[in-house]
């Protein structure tokens, strides 16, 4: 990944953070929430590398992540 790239497709952001192209998908609205985490195309996911480094150190978690977490403990 160069410097300059903001956005990556789900293959690519699966790769840097460590976790599965499945993990993403299926995590989409329950972890990772649209036009914050990622972005929706036609035919393909453009996730935003700042907000999924932000959520690999837990340094942010959204009100309805935690409602979540709340929820579920």
């Amino acid at each position: 990944m160069n410097n300059e790239s903001r956005y990556l497709k789900t293959s690519k952001m699966a790769k840097f953070l460590g976790y599965s192209p499945d993990f993403l998908k299926d995590n989409r609205e329950i972890i990772f929430f649209e036009n914050v985490h990622y972005f929706s195309k036609k035919k393909r996911i453009d996730w935003k590398v700042s907000k999924m480094v932000e959520w690999m150190e837990n340094k942010n978690m959204s009100d309805k992540a935690r409602e979540i977490l709340d929820f579920v403990s």
